[in-house]
């Protein structure tokens, strides 16, 4: 089996606002998880929303990724006409409802290229993505979802979803699963928990667990530390094969025996240690998530939790994103003014922000001798409401100079930012690659002397 797609959706900012409120947003959907099982074995697994109808009478619904079998109105009427999108009706205020399934249960292990956009339903498990498993309503981030289920005796749920009252925000980012016995591991670092779980394979989930929880207790300040969950799900394949999503709240891994845990795991550090993401203000987007991200990346690397392949990856990802954006030249203007309604526009900050972050902290690495970081400079800001001129005066403060010009180059005018070749130091380079039209994209690479060495330092 070729390789599935690592889908470092942390990396892209996913939690973001996507629609503009409007009347009704506030309404709590709520969602019953249902197991249908004979005997034993569980058949197949059955999702049902209910909701008071808006004052339109109107509330629609994205449709998961996955092949969804059944789909049918409860209460009211359900429109499933335009792709992508359920639209159930009924009279403003009433109580509307409908429901679908998944695939019936199949024992395979063998799992398809997108299994990241795929419930995987078992006779003894079931687990999906929570935007591939729910429905999501359209509207905002922080409108309120109660989320039930009642799982099989004998079977452990894992999610990152809570039992009742949460918000559309847990929905659109975590990991459910569902399976009879399982194994799991939990480690509490301060009021933060860590909870590994793997129905079947020989993934030692409580080394896992170690590894996770000791990277977030090393570089998450306390008052920053919030809950994270990873289900592991081992399929068979004839080569080595991973899918891998991860959120801020949590990640599904599907793995063939081969991968070993080092082809992964930096991933999953990574995502853990990303600060929680509240739905983003467009103004500030390419600071909270972009520097919040380079941030924790640079502090793995740094402490040894990353090795140089991963970090280069996970900066070569952004580059991808923002050199392949069709609004990678928008001023910051037009990014507010269409934040919420083009998706691409919502990944731009963070991409963008965290380029930006890998800029300037060449630049104060340089004028200071290698004596003060952008780390230095971020922890002299604290959180700014206004983080441009915060990180302009805090720039200065260490001596690195006036980055004002560069600010109001690549932040507010939105000229396309181009790394120098050393931006990341001597164990990495940034090539540029142009096609046939000059639309040119930056990719960083980490070099083999200095994986060596990684190697060579981590051996015992």
């Amino acid at each position: 089996m070729a390789h599935l797609p690592i889908r470092f959706v942390a990396l892209a900012a996913m939690l973001v606002t996507t629609t503009l409120a409007r009347a009704g947003d506030t309404e709590a959907v709520r969602y019953d998880v249902a197991f249908l099982m004979q005997g034993a074995d569980l058949e197949a697994v059955e999702v049902r929303a209910t909701v008071r109808a808006d004052r339109n009478g109107i509330i629609d619904f994205a449709v998961p990724s996955w092949q969804a079998t059944d789909v049918r109105a409860l209460a009211g009427s359900l429109d499933t006409s335009t792709p992508g999108r359920w639209r159930l009706r009924g009279q403003p205020g009433s109580e509307v409802a409908f429901a679908w399934r998944s695939q019936p249960a199949a024992p395979t292990r063998i799992l398809p290229w997108d299994a990241w956009q795929s419930v995987l339903v078992r006779p003894d498990a079931v687990a999906a993505s929570t935007n591939v498993l729910f429905a999501v309503p359209e509207g905002p981030d922080s409108r309120p979802v109660d989320v039930h289920w009642s799982a099989p005796e004998g079977w452990t749920v894992s999610t990152s979803l809570a039992q009742g009252m949460q918000t559309v925000t847990r929905l659109r980012g975590g990991t459910f699963l569902a399976a009879r016995g399982a194994r799991t591991a939990v480690r509490r670092i301060g009021a933060a928990t860590v909870t590994i779980t793997a129905p079947d394979g020989a993934r030692d989930v409580e080394r896992i667990a170690d590894a996770l929880a000791h990277a977030v207790a090393d570089v998450v300040p306390p008052s920053a530390r919030h809950d994270y969950t990873v289900n592991i799900i081992d399929f068979d394949g004839k080569s080595p094969g991973r899918s891998m999503t991860t959120y801020p709240l949590g990640g599904t891994v599907y793995l063939t025996p081969g991968v070993a845990d080092d082809a992964w795991l930096p991933w999953l550090l990574a995502a853990a240690t990303l600060p929680g993401q509240a739905p983003s203000d467009p103004a500030t987007a390419w600071y909270a998530e972009g520097f919040a991200t380079y941030r924790t990346v640079r502090e793995l690397f740094s402490k040894g939790y990353l090795p140089p392949v991963a970090f280069a990856q996970m900066i070569d990802q952004a580059a991808t994103g923002y050199g392949n954006s069709p609004f990678r030249r928008a001023p910051q203007g037009q990014v507010e003014d269409a934040f919420a309604r083009s998706r691409d526009m919502r990944e731009l900050p963070a991409n963008r922000g965290l380029l930006f972050a890998t800029l300037l902290d060449a630049r104060i690495r340089a004028a200071t001798g290698g004596r003060k970081t952008l780390l230095d400079a971020l922890a002299r800001m604290g959180s700014p409401a206004h983080p441009g001129p915060a990180l302009i005066d805090a720039v200065a403060a260490l001596g690195a100079g006036d980055i004002a010009p560069l600010y109001r180059r690549y932040i507010v005018e939105g000229q396309l930012l181009q790394l120098p070749r050393d931006a990341l130091g001597p164990c990495f380079t940034v090539g540029t690659v142009a096609d046939w039209s000059g639309w040119q994209v930056q990719h960083v690479f980490a070099k083999r002397s200095c994986e060596l060495s990684s190697a060579a330092a981590a051996s015992p």
